[in-house]
């Protein structure tokens, strides 16, 4: 009889994708209280962000110069683990300079979220992409005052355990051409997780 169930249970993971069988796993585990509702494989494509960082930010300013400033980042799971909460604090133009931001999917249109506001613009932007190769894209569609369209990208990328870049960039043409406002290059730091 064991060995009917070893090959019932052999035929059942055959059958099952990988990605599929992580989802029963999972919906299992939130039926039995393991594991919050809210929670999606998907949102693990945020999970090398976690942890304390030193940040090192190039911004472009209105005239066109780029300044060099340093930053620290802290980036940990809210909400029963279903959020990425990020709070960076820096310098921008010799002011104190605060980001804080928020990472999800939307299992409803199933991508990636990205909500950022901070202390130079006040606003709330919400941001929305997918996994591209070895990057992540996040999208920002603004209408200017003007009636101008702007996108504006940030994308995650050279992705390794202890470091990865994050860059701004703008395209006011529909995603011909790109204007870099931002780069900043994580490191985690040292003794911390």
């Amino acid at each position: 009889m064991k060995r009917i169930g070893s090959c019932l249970a052999v035929a059942v993971l055959v059958l099952f994708s990988e990605g599929e069988i992580a989802r029963q796993l999972t919906l299992a585990q939130a039926t039995q209280g393991n594991v919050p509702p809210c929670y999606h494989q998907e949102f693990s494509e945020f999970s090398f962000l976690e942890g304390d960082w030193e940040v090192k930010l190039n911004s472009r300013l209105g005239d066109g110069k780029w300044e060099e400033t340093t930053a620290t980042s802290q980036i940990k799971r809210d909400l029963s683990g279903c959020i990425l909460i990020e709070r960076l604090l820096g310098s921008r133009q010799n002011r104190p300079f605060h980001v804080l931001s928020l990472f999800a999917f939307d299992n409803n249109s199933k991508r990636l979220q990205y909500l950022l506001s901070d202390s130079e613009h006040g606003l709330l932007a919400l941001y929305h992409g997918r996994k591209l190769g070895g990057e992540i894209l996040l999208d920002l569609e603004l209408v200017r005052g003007d009636g101008t369209r702007v996108t504006i990208r940030r994308s995650y990328s050279e992705i390794k355990k202890d470091s990865f870049s994050l860059e701004s960039k703008h395209s006011g043409d529909g995603g011909k051409s790109w204007l870099t406002v931002m780069k900043a290059q994580y490191g985690r730091k040292p003794g911390r997780n």
